[in-house]
């Protein structure tokens, strides 16, 4: 039985944009050799292979004010507060560089075809990277995303950190979005790092997940003791350990077998 495709669509809203792009099971250039490899893992594998890489649309950081790339503007949130003697409690400062090929200048994308409060001219303007507004968020940051998420009917999207790969120190909130309808760009949050983050457009930063909304709230059951699936399930075991005894990669062959091919293995 075929199962058939679900399709997400990405309506960008800036020319030249950085678009969403299909998740891959690799997660390094350079495999080592040799049995054991993260990459020979089929579960570790097909995880990295799930839903779609949100890839950063602009270039931009957090580094002390000595850092700073040429060209790049500065800014810090509302939030943070100068002592009496001009020092902040954080002396890092956010920046961001501009780029005209996608409408991004000062901070701001100028989208295209979505024009201002009734305007004839202006165009909505959305910030790269904005802040919160209240005092237990000030770790908090939002990096906006210019294009919007449709997915079919009663298919919501997860937005989640990246699934066994690095993300340069920065910590993506996961959420929940119901983008069959939502009208709205989806904003990643971010938690500031501890030290320095540079983070280059195109670089990974989040995996996004297509849920079936059916599935958010899955029944769960408890097997009896008596029951034929528990004694089925101990028969199993029982002769997956020998099958594994005579191969350590039982379960790529076990996995071929039911579902033909395993497309998401970067090794063999």
């Amino acid at each position: 039985m075929t199962t058939p495709t679900v399709t997400a669509t990405i309506v960008p809203l800036v020319p030249n944009s950085i678009l969403p792009q299909p998740a891959t099971a690799q997660t390094r250039r350079s495999i080592p050799p040799g049995y054991g490899v993260q990459e020979q893992c089929l579960p570790f594998t097909a995880a990295n292979a799930l839903g779609f890489l949100i890839l950063s649309p602009i270039r931009f950081g957090l580094c002390p004010p000595v850092d700073l790339p040429p060209g790049s503007r500065a800014f810090r949130s509302p939030l943070d507060r100068a002592a009496a003697d001009g020092r902040f409690d954080d002396p890092r400062v956010f920046y961001v560089l501009d780029n005209q090929d996608c409408r991004f200048s000062g901070n701001a994308y100028e989208f295209e075809g979505v024009p201002a409060g009734g305007s004839r001219t202006a165009s909505v303007r959305e910030p790269g990277v904005s802040f919160f507004d209240r005092q237990d968020q000030q770790d908090l940051f939002k990096l906006h995303l210019p294009y919007i998420w449709r997915t079919p009917d009663s298919v919501d999207t997860l937005f989640l950190p990246l699934l066994n790969r690095s993300i340069h120190g920065l910590d993506v909130q996961s959420g929940l979005v119901e983008t069959d309808w939502y009208a709205s760009p989806v904003n990643l949050i971010l938690r500031k790092p501890s030290g320095s983050v540079h983070i280059s457009a195109g670089d990974p930063l989040a995996h996004a997940i297509l849920i079936p909304r059916n599935l958010r709230r899955p029944a769960l059951e408890i097997a009896q003791p008596h029951a034929r699936l528990s004694r089925d399930a101990r028969k199993g075991l029982a002769d997956w350990d020998r099958q594994h005894a005579d191969n350590r990669s039982v379960y790529k062959a076990l996995a071929r077998s039911r579902h033909g091919s395993v497309e998401s293995e970067s090794s063999s």
